[in-house]
């Protein structure tokens, strides 16, 4: 028992250190995040603006994350703290998740591989870092609900048949794709024998009500707000009409391509592996497919795809980008595992973390370099801010006509009441006094024109251009045309 021990704490330290290498590592990315140049991109600047309010919905995105940033401004500010923290904690706990996950069924060693295998996907590793958001909040859900799926597995608890409901319900409000996801995982708990009789039992009741209660909020503002909700993600879906076969050909092979695109380079790092150490015999992969964990995964696979191909077969589908796929391809490094689990031994997984230690020290490399000599993150919108409150001190509303100004300007003045243009024109609040417009990019020449007819009461008091900064210097240069509207309170 002594000699069959060792193995065993050696197994147990070696997953402790793992967990504290990539708490480390994720600390990391906090203070290098914090100490850079303060620049958001899309994601973030959309986050910074949706965050000022709670809202039931806010779009074409569910609010999930925009209910979490507005806790974590609500505790650190607003401030790139406070957005750096949310992010690495939630991409933490999908490592976290997953690794226990798969700790569960394919051991210590083959759980360290399934985590470092995460950050060899550009969306985990590069792009969520980078700007992304809801993204990151419906990978971490969906490993969350992998998590206590297994656990469902062994102890069918009516607490852990709550929690499973919950996140299934928290993952529909983090982003609309994770349906896939947990249509994955509905037929494959139904097609898997040993999982329909030990999940499906009267207590999934449970997990249906607590769906129900988590969902409604939400889903009862969606009912009311559908068209306005999946218009712009439909209109990035659809591309130019080349007829059905046309359609259906290019979006089966956008599929095909972000599928692959995704797991670029994972299937490059898994493929040297399989050559170097796998077994191909027949009878290995034949005894394979008779566990249950093995065909959970292929039921999973060929339900998140076919749900897939029915979008592109039913709604002419023709544009499907390789984020879109993750909430189903994030979990290949387990299925990769599960299938060969004589792969998920010590010697395969040094190699795996050098791999994933290669691509980690490239990332963080990465973006140092981004942050200081970026196109996109060197532009001075502290320099702009600054200018902005000392010329127009009384102007406590500022409207912008693009979403980066719009979410820059708000970070770096969290006093302003910041709103895009767009959106006014549309939703045309109440305000008045003196309201600050910033253009930005390409528009036309009378584009004030449209909030002074969209509020008849305003007077145009001042208009002009506004440059900043230095092209040569550390933060860039930028140019904005500004227009002052004096709108009388009603």
């Amino acid at each position: 028992m002594r000699n069959d021990a060792i193995p065993v704490a050696c197994d147990r330290r070696a997953g402790t250190h793992f967990l504290f290498v990539l708490a480390a590592y994720f600390l990391l990315q906090v203070v290098l995040r914090v100490s850079s140049p303060a620049v958001l991109d899309l994601d973030e600047s959309e986050s910074i603006l949706r965050s000022q309010h709670l809202q039931l919905g806010y779009g074409s995105q569910p609010p999930l994350y925009f209910w979490l940033q507005w806790l974590m401004f609500s505790l650190f500010g607003i401030n790139i703290l406070a957005l750096s923290i949310q992010k690495n904690l939630l991409l933490f706990c999908t490592y976290l998740a997953m690794f226990y996950t798969a700790r569960s069924l394919i051991g210590v060693a083959g759980a360290i591989m399934v985590a470092a295998s995460l950050i060899l996907f550009p969306q985990i590793g590069w792009e969520s870092q980078r700007d992304l958001t809801h993204s990151v909040l419906m990978t971490c859900v969906a490993a969350l609900a992998l998590w206590c799926y297994v656990g469902l597995l062994r102890q069918p608890g009516k607490l852990r048949y709550a929690l499973f409901g919950l996140l299934i319900g928290l993952g529909l409000q983090s982003k609309y794709n994770f349906a896939l996801f947990a249509l994955g995982l509905l037929a494959a708990s139904l097609l898997v024998r040993e999982h329909r009789q030990a999940v499906w039992n009267r207590k999934a009741w449970i997990s249906l009500a607590v769906l129900m209660l988590c969902l409604a909020p939400h889903g009862l503002w969606l009912l009311d707000h559908l068209d306005f909700a999946i218009r712009s993600t439909g209109e990035k879906m659809q591309g130019q009409d080349a007829g059905y076969a046309g359609n259906v050909a290019r979006g089966l092979g956008s599929m095909l391509s972000a599928s692959f695109l995704f797991v670029t380079p994972l299937w490059i790092v898994y493929g040297w592996i399989w050559w170097r150490y796998g077994d191909p015999r027949r009878d290995q992969l034949r005894a394979a497919r008779d566990r249950p964990e093995v065909r959970f995964f292929l039921w999973f696979y060929l339900a998140a795809f076919a749900c897939v191909t029915a979008l592109v077969l039913g709604g002419e589908v023709t544009k499907i980008k390789d984020r879109w796929m993750q909430p189903i391809l994030f979990l290949s490094p387990l299925a990769f595992f599960a299938v060969f689990p004589s792969l998920a031994r010590r010697t395969v997984c040094r190699s795996v973390l050098w791999a994933a230690g290669v691509f980690a020290v490239l990332i963080l490399a990465g973006l140092s370099a981004r942050a200081y000599w970026g196109k996109n993150t060197r532009v001075p919108f502290a320099e702009l801010s600054a200018q902005l409150m000392r010329r127009f001190p009384q102007a406590k509303t500022l409207v912008a006509s693009e979403l980066t100004t719009a979410g820059n300007l708000s970070l770096h003045n969290p006093a302003w009441t910041v709103m895009l243009l767009p959106e006014l024109l549309q939703r045309r609040p109440a305000i008045g006094g003196d309201v600050l417009l910033i253009g930005s990019g390409g528009h036309p020449e009378d584009w004030p024109d449209s909030f002074l007819n969209a509020y008849p009461s305003s007077a145009l008091r001042q208009r002009g251009r506004l440059e900043v900064g230095k092209p040569q210097g550390r933060h860039g240069a930028m140019a904005v045309d500004y227009a002052v509207v004096s709108v009388k309170e009603k």
